[in-house]
């Protein structure tokens, strides 16, 4: 399906959706005038979601129900060690400062480069290959997903990958690894995340190195300050070289000036109880769980 839609610049996924409303709209319409009785016109929406669902499942969702990415790596889950936290972020801090680059680049440079950067992946991870006619898809409705938070999302079904054009230049190449993933086949949003780290770190433009790193501030952080004392973690941030702080400042005011209370929280309710039915518990906090995910890897030899 991907090949079949990848002439067409903009979201089939989005366009099904609409498509689907409209079509619950009118079969309630048109039966209601009919005096059709309540039960079957029920009956006959909730025909319209089953298929759907259907579609979601195998067209994308069944990724849900694979093995973790331990059970396919073929590495344990550590037991937090503050000794080694403290280490990998120290580790991590001066990574990110040795990367940072204020050029950005264009996604016809990167796109090609980070797909070929999975498909060196060890097959036993159990990820499929990027196709070339698989490119990132524009919104119709870029705005709406600025107003609840959402970078990007895989569309499941037509083997769509989307970027928000609102996104910081920084943030576009991990963005984008990220939702590759997705279409390669990860459901787990901290799998994803460790593979746009991973991906975007290793390659050899430096532009997409950085974002690599860069991705994964929020959530060391965010870590850190469950961990480290206040004085700690006011040093910690002070290591980070200025001109990161003041890109992390300034796409956080960005993207709270544009975020919308109402519909952020009724966005994080559907999609953490979607997780949790499917077979991640812990929801939307999954992303936070990257750096638990990197340094198994990491000690595991991976």
């Amino acid at each position: 399906l991907s090949l079949l839609v990848s002439w067409i610049p903009f979201s089939m996924t989005e366009i099904l959706v609409i498509g689907a409303v409209a079509l619950m709209i009118y079969v309630l319409i048109r039966n209601t005038k009919l005096k059709e009785r309540v039960w079957k016109i029920f009956i006959k929406e909730a025909e319209i979601v089953a298929w759907i669902m259907v579609w979601f499942y195998f067209g994308w969702g069944m990724n849900y129900f694979r093995e973790s990415i331990y059970t396919r790596g073929d590495f344990k889950r550590q037991e937090f060690d503050e000794v080694i936290f403290k280490q990998f972020i120290n580790d991590y801090a001066d990574s990110l400062n040795n990367s940072y680059i204020s050029e950005s680049v264009d996604m016809s440079v990167y796109e090609n480069d980070i797909k070929q950067r999975y498909s060196s992946v060890p097959d036993h991870y159990g990820l499929t290959k990027a196709k070339n006619w698989q490119h990132p898809k524009k919104l119709l409705f870029n705005s709406l997903y600025t107003a609840v938070g959402v970078g990007g999302y895989i569309g499941p079904f037509f083997g769509e990958t989307h970027i928000n054009a609102d996104l910081f230049p920084q943030q576009k190449p991990s963005s984008y690894a990220h939702e590759l993933s997705h279409l390669l086949g990860v459901s787990n949003e901290d799998e994803a995340c460790f593979w746009a780290y991973q991906i975007c770190i290793n390659s050899d433009i430096p532009a997409v190195k950085y974002s690599g790193y860069y991705s994964l501030l929020p959530h060391v952080l965010s870590n850190a300050s469950k961990v480290m004392t206040e004085d700690e973690y006011k040093e910690y941030v002070l290591s980070i070289r200025p001109e990161v702080r003041q890109q992390l400042v300034d796409q956080q005011n960005f993207w709270k000036s544009k975020y919308s209370r109402t519909l952020g929280r009724i966005q994080t309710v559907i999609y953490d109880s979607m997780l949790k039915a499917n077979k991640i518990p812990s929801g939307t906090k999954n992303y936070a769980q990257v750096i638990e995910l990197i340094i198994a890897a990491e000690y595991n030899l991976l």
